[in-house]
């Protein structure tokens, strides 16, 4: 199975918290595709979704890539601005978790310079978000046990 958005969200779990308070923090929850649920959501939240098509990286079809798209949903102040230290810090550590990393099978990349939308309100649903894209191919599992030990 296909899967490198489940896989994204096995390792992103737990892993990333944000302060909202002097002394209070708390850890983001990642959805994959269509697991997020439309009520009781969150105040930030990250949502890891298909961009795209995946493709073969050999013939015959062997290694495979594509593109994530991973939105980081955070609910919007009072007077609808953005939450911009929270939002950064959400990217900050999504960077260092992601880029340049194996797990699950997958080689992932976290480019910060190819954001696909920028921070913006939508005010339809109270929060502000921020998409980033995420490329992904798959990696040799035997190669990928030598690089992690």
């Amino acid at each position: 199975m296909i899967n490198p958005d489940e896989k994204l969200k096995l390792w992103l779990d737990d892993q990333i918290v944000v302060q909202v308070s002097d002394t209070d923090s708390r850890k983001v929850l990642v959805y994959h595709q269509g697991s997020r649920p439309n009520t009781d959501l969150p105040d930030e939240f990250i949502e890891v979704l298909f961009n795209g098509n995946v493709r073969s990286r050999t013939k015959p079809i062997g290694f495979l890539e594509g593109n994530l798209a991973v939105t980081i949903y955070c609910k919007a102040n009072a007077d609808g601005t953005a939450k911009f230290n929270r939002v950064k810090s959400i990217e900050t550590q999504l960077a260092s978790l992601v880029s340049g990393k194996v797990t699950g099978g997958f080689f992932y990349e976290l480019n910060l310079d190819s954001v696909i939308v920028p921070l913006q309100i939508n005010t339809t649903i109270g929060y502000s978000t921020k998409t980033l894209n995420v490329t992904w191919h798959t990696v040799d599992l035997t190669l990928q046990k030598n690089i992690t030990n």
